[in-house]
């Protein structure tokens, strides 16, 4: 059996959707640490959707930005986005990076140190660029005063908001988000986050991204997908999605009581400003609303359901 292939030999089924955005069926062979594995994944994503692919490091996260972006070739398979048809192996079908609809934001950035603010914007945007658009863009992000200044001379914030906003200005169809905010500090990142909120919020951009972070994901995301040696295990609300994988790994989230618990034992916390159901499993003998809790994903509380 030729590495690549399952014992079925088929790809994931799934009818395509009209009313999908994204379309995605590919089989990318790799290898992780304990050895070669497939990325077998089938999805469809609605336009407008924040979609956070979550799951263990090696699971194929990254590598299924680089294969719907065109940085990677899948070994079968097929991307449709709108009704552009990206990449289709039996068709011997490939579009080329730079013709894909893409906005690809990492961890370090990737801005051109010898352009200034308004020079990676314009650059951004290509040729024809209207100068009040770019000051525009730039208000959005509070970098207009910074126009003429370089990379090096902006904080760690400031580099990722024009990380952010280059990859918006063309109003891709996809943007891609690989731990963008991973290497900020507390603060600066819950900032960062309000603000990839409200560009969402402003351009509707179809969003993928990767993230390790319970609290970044609940925040952000309206769907997750949680990948492990290369399959999806499970998919929907974020909550549903990555509270229970999160049992026994230690992970800790700070929240706000609001109300509860009932005959249940179901209380209301809020998670990032995101009303959660949860189950105390020592509840505390008083706990008023706006208490501070902190959830022991493992001890503490077992997420039942978002609100």
């Amino acid at each position: 059996m030729a590495h690549g292939e399952d014992e079925g030999g088929a790809l994931p089924h799934r009818e395509p959707s009209l009313q999908s955005w994204v379309d995605l069926a590919v089989r990318v062979a790799l290898d992780g640490p304990t050895g070669p594995f497939d990325l077998d994944v089938a999805l469809a994503v609605a336009q407008g959707a924040f979609v956070a692919l979550v799951g263990p490091s090696g699971a194929g996260k990254t590598t299924l930005l680089r294969v719907l972006a065109g940085l990677m070739k899948p070994g079968e398979g097929r991307v449709r986005v709108g009704a552009s048809v990206w990449c289709d192996t039996a068709a011997r079908q490939m579009l080329p990076v730079r013709r894909r609809s893409i906005g690809f934001v990492f961890q370090d950035y990737a801005l051109f140190p010898n352009m200034t603010v308004r020079g990676n914007l314009e650059y951004a945007i290509g040729r024809g660029f209207d100068s009040d658009e770019v000051f525009r863009l730039l208000d959005m992000v509070e970098l207009r005063g910074l126009a003429e200044a370089y990379p090096a001379r902006l904080s760690g914030g400031q580099k990722q908001r024009l990380a952010l906003i280059r990859a918006l200005a063309r109003r891709p169809d996809v943007l891609m988000l690989d731990e963008p905010l991973s290497a900020l500090d507390p603060a600066m990142r819950r900032q960062l986050q309000d603000e990839v909120k409200r560009l969402h919020h402003e351009f509707g951009t179809t969003t993928f991204m990767v993230s390790h972070d319970i609290a970044e994901i609940l925040r952000l995301a309206d769907r997750a997908i949680r990948l492990e040696n290369g399959r999806i295990v499970a998919d929907g609300d974020p909550a549903s999605v990555v509270l229970p994988a999160a049992t026994g790994d230690g992970a800790r989230l700070c929240g706000h009581h609001v109300s509860g618990p009932d005959e249940n034992g179901v209380a209301m916390v809020l998670i990032d400003g995101r009303p959660c159901r949860v189950r105390y499993r020592d509840p505390p003998p008083s706990i008023s609303a706006g208490d501070i809790v902190m959830l022991d994903i493992g001890e503490a509380a077992i997420a039942v359901q978002p609100m």
